[in-house]
């Protein structure tokens, strides 16, 4: 048996061995995916083996909130871009800019998601609406076929970004478009009355339209389609009509201003498979009862919800159709869960709650207090 002493020395040898730089390099990378750009880069002072590594990473993921000044935040995308191994691979960009980003910047952040067919593109950061050049440099994103996750959102650019008239997506999953465009092709006959950006998208299962604009009425399809989010803010004073062909749809959320374009005719199927739905309309006084009548008609389309998510003034809304002459409210038979978005303004009646749970003997009801999701939308635009 070995003397202590040697034990002891033996285990002090053990604990001194750099057990991490001894993996591969392709589990190394790997971990490093889970930190940010920054932060994967900094590894490079760990030793002559960290020295290079991070140019091999197959993703740029970049906040300006991790630097003390915007034009560090640039200079930083730029060196990465110059620096990492051109021949590795890359799936992934994920940009996050609290402020105006320079066109040159956006430039070589597109080129570089398009020169390697990233699976992943996030972008969010502020364009000036007066940058034409903007308009261009973001064009090439919506033409790559390997996309498989996009989320951009161009905030203060005034829908300068316009999408094209169908997007060449046939890989991407999951979308989310905040501040851009729906265009129709120049070549459409002026008979259709409907834009369908996402008509090639035939694997879409999650999509989000976010304070987007339209001059014609939006088409969104698709058999995949199982989540489908929609959003208007104060700046969409009319929102565009849409319909939504999805049969397979499974949540459903809209959130801001309804309007008479937003009619009963939302939906082409019935929505046998929906789960949940959350509903926080504001609508507008002056076709209030329009909006009530459109919203009768969305509930009787959800009738088949476990779940469900409703402001208070939505809720009230709905309940003023109770007792009008050829209406019957919608039966949530499913229904197991029942929120109520309220704030101290207005408060939540029995009377209003039974428009609901008349027919749902097995729902639970929870009444939370919290400002409606359109009104934080107002004050953040």
């Amino acid at each position: 048996m070995e003397p202590k002493w040697k034990r002891e020395m033996l285990n002090e040898r053990e604990e001194k061995v750099d057990r991490l730089s001894m993996l591969p390099d392709s589990i190394l990378l790997y971990i490093m995916t889970s930190l940010t750009t920054k932060e994967a880069v900094h590894t490079c002072i760990l030793g002559k083996r960290w020295k290079h590594l991070w140019k091999y990473l197959p993703t740029l993921i970049a906040s300006n909130e991790h630097f003390e000044r915007a034009e560090f935040f640039k200079r930083f995308i730029c060196k990465v871009l110059q620096h990492r191994d051109d021949h590795s691979a890359f799936h992934n960009i994920a940009i996050d800019h609290n402020g105006y980003i320079h066109s040159q910047i956006s430039e070589k952040i597109v080129s570089y998601a398009v020169s390697h067919s990233v699976k992943q593109f996030t972008f969010d950061a502020c364009l000036r609406s007066k940058g034409a050049r903007n308009a261009l440099v973001f064009g090439p994103i919506f033409s790559i076929r390997s996309l498989k996750y996009l989320d951009v959102s161009f905030r203060k650019s005034n829908w300068l970004i316009k999408l094209p008239h169908a997007l060449d997506l046939p890989e991407l999953e999951k979308c989310r478009l905040k501040y851009v465009a729906f265009s129709s092709n120049d070549d459409d006959d002026d008979d259709d009355d409907f834009v369908k950006p996402f008509s090639l998208c035939k694997k879409l299962s999650t999509l989000v339209i976010d304070n987007c604009n339209s001059a014609k009425a939006l088409c969104v399809s698709g058999d995949k389609l199982t989540n489908l989010t929609m959003r208007f803010g104060k700046y969409i004073l009319d929102p565009f009509k849409a319909q939504v062909s999805a049969p397979n749809l499974k949540s459903f959320t809209f959130v801001g201003r309804l309007s008479s374009r937003n009619n009963h005719q939302l939906f082409e199927h019935n929505l046998d498979f929906l789960e949940e739905a959350c509903i926080e309309a504001l609508c507008f006084r002056s076709h209030l009862k329009i909006c009530e009548r459109t919203l009768n008609s969305w509930m009787k389309r959800f009738c088949n919800v476990r779940s469900l998510t409703i402001c208070a003034k939505t809720l009230k809304d709905l309940a003023s159709t109770l007792g009008l002459p050829n209406f019957e409210p919608a039966r949530f038979a499913n229904l197991r869960s029942l929120i109520v978005k309220h704030d101290c303004g207005i408060p939540v009646l029995d009377q209003e709650l039974e428009y609901i749970l008349q027919n749902s003997p097995l729902a639970e009801t929870m009444i939370i207090q919290a400002t409606p999701s359109y009104q934080e939308m107002f004050e953040l635009l």
